[in-house]
C-alpha cells in the first residue's frame, strides 16, 4: 500500500469535493481558477490524486494540478462505480463520492493519466464540436423528410442546414490549421493517409481518439477501441465471443475507414472476403478487419512506416485470426 497522502476529489459543475487519506479531511471548493489555486496550495506534497471523468468539467482542474506538477488519474465513471459498489456502498453523495475516490487511490494504485499537449486538446475540441455539428445537421436532415411540413418550416431547416454546413467546413479548416502548424502532428497525419480509404479527418479522429497508438500492442489497443472479442465459458458452456465496452465514437471512425479501405485494397479486400468464404456473418468479418486494420496503424505509427513500407501495403497477405 502507499504510504503518501490519497485524495479524491469528485466533480460538479460548480464545485469541488476534495478529501484527503488518512484522516478522511474534507473541502469543498470552487471548480474555478481561484478555486484550483486554493487546492494546489493545499495539497501535501507528491499526492496520489483520483478524480472520474465527467464529460468536461474536470478539464480545468486536471490542467491546473498538471501544471503544478502534480499527477492525476482521471478514471472511468463506470469502473469506479463498479469499485464502489464492490464495497457494498449504495449512498451516493458528493462527499461519499470523494472519499470512495480517495480509497480507489489508496487500494487500486492507479497509474497516472497521460494528459495532452496543447495540439492534441485543441484539436480534440475541434472534433468533438464537428461531430455535434454533423449530428444536428443529420438531425434537421430527417425532419426536412416529413411529409405535410409548413413552407416556413421548409425553409428554416434549409437554412439552419446550410448554416451547419458553413461550421463544419470551417472547423475543418481551422482543424487543419492546427495540425499543419504542429509538425509531430503533421507528420502522424501524414502516416495514417497512406493508407487506402483514410483520409484526413479520418486519421485526426483515430489520433485524436486513440493517443495510445503506437504506444502498446495490437491486442491492447483493440480492447481499447472495443473490437477485441471475449469469452462466454463457465463449465462445459462455450458461448459466442462477443466485443463489448470501448471508445464508441472512434469505433464508428474505425469502421466507416474499413469499409473504405476493403474497398480500395485488395489485401484487405481479399482477408474480408476470405472470412466471409469460412461463413463469418458480414459484422464479424468486418470487425476482424477492423482489428487488423488497428494491429497495422500500430505498427505503422510505432515504426515510422507508411502504408506502402508494410507488408501489406506491398501485397502480403496475413492469413486471417478472427
Amino acid at each position: 500500500m502507499r504510504t503518501e497522502s490519497c485524495v479524491g476529489i469528485d466533480v460538479g459543475k460548480s464545485w469541488l469535493d476534495v478529501v484527503q487519506l488518512p484522516g478522511r479531511e474534507h473541502r469543498r471548493l470552487a471548480n474555478g481558477e481561484e478555486g484550483w489555486a486554493e487546492l494546489v496550495a493545499w495539497l501535501p506534497p507528491e499526492p496520489v490524486v483520483v478524480l472520474e471523468a465527467t464529460g468536461g468539467y474536470e478539464q480545468g482542474v486536471v490542467r491546473a494540478l498538471a501544471s503544478a506538477g502534480v499527477a492525476v488519474t482521471v478514471g472511468n465513471p463506470l469502473q469506479l462505480r463498479r469499485y464502489a459498489q464492490s464495497r457494498g456502498q449504495r449512498a451516493k453523495t458528493d462527499r461519499v463520492d470523494a472519499v470512495m475516490l480517495a480509497q480507489y487511490a489508496e487500494q487500486m494504485q492507479p497509474q497516472p493519466s497521460a494528459l495532452p499537449d496543447e495540439t492534441a486538446r485543441t484539436v480534440a475540441a475541434f472534433v468533438t464540436r464537428r461531430r455535434q455539428l454533423s449530428q444536428m445537421r443529420a438531425e434537421e436532415k430527417t425532419r426536412q423528410k416529413q411529409p405535410g411540413l409548413l413552407a416556413i418550416v421548409q425553409q428554416q431547416l434549409a437554412e439552419h442546414i446550410t448554416e451547419l454546413s458553413a461550421q463544419i467546413s470551417a472547423v475543418d479548416c481551422l482543424m487543419a490549421e492546427t495540425v499543419a502548424a504542429d509538425p509531430h502532428w503533421q507528420q502522424r497525419v501524414n502516416q495514417l493517409v497512406t493508407v487506402p480509404g483514410i483520409a484526413q479527418l479520418t486519421a485526426v479522429r483515430l489520433l485524436v481518439g486513440l493517443p495510445e497508438l503506437g504506444q502498446c500492442s495490437a491486442k491492447t489497443i483493440a480492447g481499447l477501441v472495443g473490437v477485441a472479442p471475449y469469452p462466454q465459458e463457465s463449465g462445459q458452456y462455450r458461448g459466442r465471443r462477443v466485443i463489448a465496452g470501448g471508445r464508441r465514437w472512434v469505433r464508428h471512425a474505425l469502421f466507416e475507414a474499413v469499409m473504405s479501405t476493403k474497398r480500395c485494397d485488395p489485401t484487405m479486400r481479399a482477408h474480408y472476403a476470405q472470412l466471409r468464404a469460412r461463413g463469418k456473418p458480414h459484422k464479424v468479418a468486418m470487425v476482424a478487419c477492423m482489428r487488423r486494420l488497428l494491429g497495422i496503424l500500430t505498427a505503422m505509427v510505432r515504426h515510422a512506416l507508411t502504408w506502402q513500407q508494410t507488408k501489406v501495403g506491398q501485397g502480403h497477405f496475413l492469413l486471417a485470426t478472427a
